[in-house]
């Protein structure tokens, strides 16, 4: 409703409103092909199978396209691409296996762990830092070890020590953000952190913005919000734009000022639809998280809920920085569909035995 008090055209409304229509769209679709299949098992190895196929192209257009002696991570990259979500899915549920008897549905050790080896092989080679921290949300969560009790405190004090001293690193040393090698990929992991939040970003220095290019279009946002604080509600509503300050080079037919969509997706979601909004959205994904707190009467009932809930704070992480549910690119949504269905489909199943 907020659209009708800002005036956007047609097409920006309509584009808007069809995108965040996608999640609910996708979240259905998976929810109902889950439905369709009805076996747990055979969706299992869908995922593993479609990953493994995903990974094995990734593999052999890394070989075929990419010169080794020349490359950097930003350039393979660029050739071979950002990343791919379903695979880090793959590896959680073979993951699953190994610590569940119940979900070994590849029989064949050997194949399993050549399934494993490629799908990890394929996921280095992406150099994504979205996927590196994907891989621990998705792997720890499936097995059970992101609650917040003794043992998820446990294994989340392991972590914030392997990062912290991973960035103590990154922090003693400097790297050439054209580097070859892993150098570049290390210089982009080292200005993570302020990338997404930088609190000095000088418009002069192009190169300098385009490292902090997340932070800089929030800052926009929040300049758009200042200036008219009522909006901070209810936001601009559809269809509105965020103005930029400059013509960025952002297409190839042109510098771009306004632009429709954010890689911040609690900014984006703010922007667009208010303090309303953005509640809505954290509400839906921790409600999905604290499934995994539910009793369940059965261990196939609690995996399909720690699922669930892994791939919420996949989705918490990725707002930040891939717009979370809202990235078009990615197949979280459809896969969190599938899950949700076998999460319910499993209560009822346990309630009429």
């Amino acid at each position: 409703m907020s659209a009708f008090f800002s005036n956007p055209t047609t097409y920006n409304f309509i584009r808007d409103l069809l995108y965040f229509s996608k999640p609910l769209i996708l979240i259905l679709v998976g929810y109902f092909a889950a439905r369709k299949i009805n076996n747990w098992k055979t969706i299992f190895k869908i995922v593993i199978y479609l990953g493994v196929a995903y990974a094995i192209y990734h593999i052999v257009n890394v070989i075929v396209n990419v010169n080794f002696k020349t490359a950097s991570a930003a350039g393979i990259r660029a050739t071979c691409g950002l990343s791919n979500i379903l695979e880090i899915f793959a590896i959680a549920l073979l993951f699953l296996s190994y610590k569940y008897p119940l979900f070994n549905i590849i029989k064949s050790n050997k194949a399993k762990n050549f399934y494993l080896a490629l799908l990890l092989v394929s996921f280095l080679f992406y150099f994504s830092r979205t996927m590196f921290v994907a891989i621990f949300f998705l792997i720890l969560g499936a097995l059970n070890y992101l609650k917040i009790n003794k043992k998820g405190l446990k294994y989340g004090v392991i972590i914030l020590i392997l990062f912290g001293g991973f960035y103590t690193y990154l922090f003693s040393k400097e790297f050439d953000r054209k580097g070859n090698g892993l150098e570049s990929f290390l210089y982009k992991m080292k200005i993570a952190p302020s990338e997404i939040f930088s609190p000095k970003l000088d418009l002069k220095n192009h190169a300098a913005l385009w490292d902090h290019w997340r932070a800089y279009e929030a800052y926009c946002a929040f300049e758009g919000l200042n200036k008219q604080p009522t909006k901070y509600i209810n936001g601009y509503g559809f269809g509105s734009l965020v103005d930029l300050k400059f013509n960025a080079p952002l297409s190839s037919e042109g510098g771009v000022q306004f632009i429709p969509i954010l890689h911040n997706g609690y900014v984006f979601i703010l922007y667009k639809t208010g303090i309303v909004g953005l509640l809505l959205y954290l509400v839906f994904l921790f409600a999905l998280y604290f499934k995994s707190y539910s009793k369940q009467n059965n261990i196939q009932s609690q995996v399909f809920s720690n699922l669930i809930a892994s791939t919420a704070l996949y989705l918490l992480f990725s707002s930040l920085i891939i717009s979370g549910l809202y990235n078009v690119e990615e197949v979280t949504a459809i896969v969190l569909g599938v899950f949700l269905y076998l999460g319910t489909n499993a209560k009822l199943s346990s309630k009429k035995s």
